[in-house]
């Protein structure tokens, strides 16, 4: 069995906070407390499942680790300053009125990293192209222009264009049909590998995780509330909701 030794990610009772939606003007204002002393470790090199039912928290605890949600306490150590995030919907993403050349190309121009030549851009979107298999000719099109399958292509080419070490998928392939699905897992499991990437897979599929994640996080009302190598939760999980989550996809 392989050790798990240094990390990629490491968060400690982290806590995360929104401001209260007031009801009307008279009702004052608070806070809610989205996530509640979340330790979790993201190792080298491995891709962790969070899996959890919508809001549990798993967006929250996303947003948090890429900066995104700024109310928080605790700590979140990340050995990659600028992890990248691949998203559950690629058209909702993807600028509509640029072409993919456009849009791969202006990630690399804000890149806080360093700074590229023209001709450097261009060697890294034919790159980048290759690694995530869409066709080169397909950066002059528009995202609609494109089948859902070959957006999402493009939305992972997109996280990977500064070279991160660490990206987050948020439900990437949720809202893909079936064979597409197993498409792009099995082009981030490959990508995983060749780029020694670190990934945080989001997802509610326990089935998809069991596949692709070496270790598994569940998630309940902002908790982990179990954590393990996926293998050991699957076949013995401890925790009640746990137990529930597995035999209602039909697992145990």
């Amino acid at each position: 069995m392989k050790e798990w030794n240094e990390k990629a990610i490491e968060i400690n009772d982290l806590c995360v906070y929104y401001d209260k939606r007031r009801k009307s003007i008279f009702e004052k204002k608070g806070k809610v407390q989205a996530l509640k002393n979340v330790s979790l470790p993201v190792y080298k090199g491995e891709v962790l499942g969070l899996v959890g039912e919508s809001g549990s928290g798993k967006s929250t605890l996303a947003r948090a680790i890429m900066g995104i949600n700024k109310d928080i306490t605790g700590t979140i150590v990340k050995t990659d300053e600028y992890p990248q995030m691949i998203f559950q919907d690629p058209y909702g993403s993807l600028n509509p009125a640029r072409t993919v050349h456009w849009i791969l190309k202006e990630s690399l121009k804000v890149d806080r990293k360093r700074k590229w030549t023209d001709e450097e851009m261009e060697e890294r979107i034919k790159t980048v192209c290759e690694q995530v298999e869409l066709p080169l000719d397909f950066v002059n099109r528009y995202p609609s222009q494109l089948s859902g399958g070959q957006r999402q292509r493009v939305s992972i080419a997109l996280s990977l264009m500064q070279s991160p070490k660490i990206l987050i998928a948020d439900e990437p392939v949720s809202a893909l049909d079936v064979t597409i699905q197993a498409q792009i897992l099995e082009l981030l499991d490959h990508l995983h590998k060749k780029l020694d990437l670190s990934i945080l897979f989001i997802s509610h599929d326990l089935r998809v995780v069991y596949n692709l994640c070496d270790h598994v996080a569940i998630m309940k009302d902002g908790k982990i509330v179990e954590y393990g190598i996926t293998d050991e939760i699957y076949r013995n999980p401890s925790a009640e909701y746990t137990k529930t989550l597995l035999k209602s996809a039909g697992i145990v």
